[in-house]
């Protein structure tokens, strides 16, 4: 995998224990759980996270999951510390009502639009279907609303100058230039659906394998993953948690990462859950 020295690159870490993975090729570090309010990150492990990337002169973004009102408010809190410590850093948000929450009360944070907001499609079933697909279809397939003038002058409006993008095996082409936008690029792994109902609750209980809903949570998801294979299928599925990942660590042509303003990798050493 190799990148033009301008690209910014950061260490995406889901807790604590992901930090090990720092080397000085990074110069931000994402923090924080996109997919499950359940793993928003305590005061205590925000306040640490920080000091890693104060110490070591890090950028700093706080990854957001999509929440219900308990999930808001411990989000607050959060944003208290972090307005407080590292004003100016930014917060990615995979949910609206976190865009509003923001500007009502935390003015001093940098919003960044999440990729669970591009609605994308994700699935590698779609690669099966490329060769028999009309051009037009297929554009439509490697583009989504952030291609729309009037979404992209409302983002810039509401304060959001960056947007955040998954390595989708179609391909991408979405043209942000002269936009004031710009954009950042998850790798190796992509996330292709999520839900609240957690398949990894009581996997480990015999008996309620088969048991899919809202339960009381262990944080299961942190010590399992599952691969999902299928012939119709390029590549293995990940399931861990509540969300189903893919892995692809081919870099995006460099013409379609100019026209997306592509100027951010965000690395992933695990998958992110």
């Amino acid at each position: 995998m190799s990148l033009n020295g301008a690209m910014e690159r950061a260490l995406y870490a889901t807790n604590l224990a992901g930090l090990k993975h720092y080397s000085k090729e990074f110069s931000r570090l994402y923090f924080g759980s996109e997919f499950c309010q359940r793993l928003i990150p305590s005061l205590s492990d925000l306040e640490k996270a920080i000091g890693l990337a104060s110490e070591k002169a890090l950028g700093f973004t706080l990854v957001t999951p999509y929440v219900t009102n308990e999930g808001l408010g411990k989000l607050g809190l959060l944003f208290e510390k972090l307005e407080k410590e590292r004003p100016g850093s930014e917060v990615v948000f995979n949910d609206w009502g976190v865009l509003r929450f923001l500007h009502e009360g935390y003015r001093e944070l940098e919003p960044v639009m999440g990729r669970l907001l591009n609605k994308m499609k994700r699935g590698p079933r779609l690669m099966n279907l490329m060769d028999i697909l009309p051009p037009s279809t297929i554009d439509y397939f490697r583009s989504c609303s952030l291609d729309v003038p009037l979404y992209q002058q409302w983002l810039i409006k509401n304060g959001v100058k960056r947007v955040e993008f998954d390595n989708l095996f179609q391909g991408l082409d979405v043209n942000l230039d002269g936009t004031g936008l710009n954009s950042s690029l998850y790798m190796p792994y992509g996330y292709i659906t999520t839900t609240r109902l957690c398949l990894a609750i009581s996997c480990d209980v015999q008996g309620k394998e088969d048991e899919i809903g809202i339960f009381p949570c262990k944080r299961e998801c942190q010590e399992r993953s599952y691969y999902c294979l299928n012939p119709v299928m390029q590549t293995p599925l990940i399931r861990k948690g509540n969300t189903i990942f893919y892995k692809n660590e081919s870099l995006p042509e460099e013409d379609t990462m100019g026209k997306a303003c592509m100027n951010r990798l965000v690395v992933e050493p695990e998958v992110p859950l």
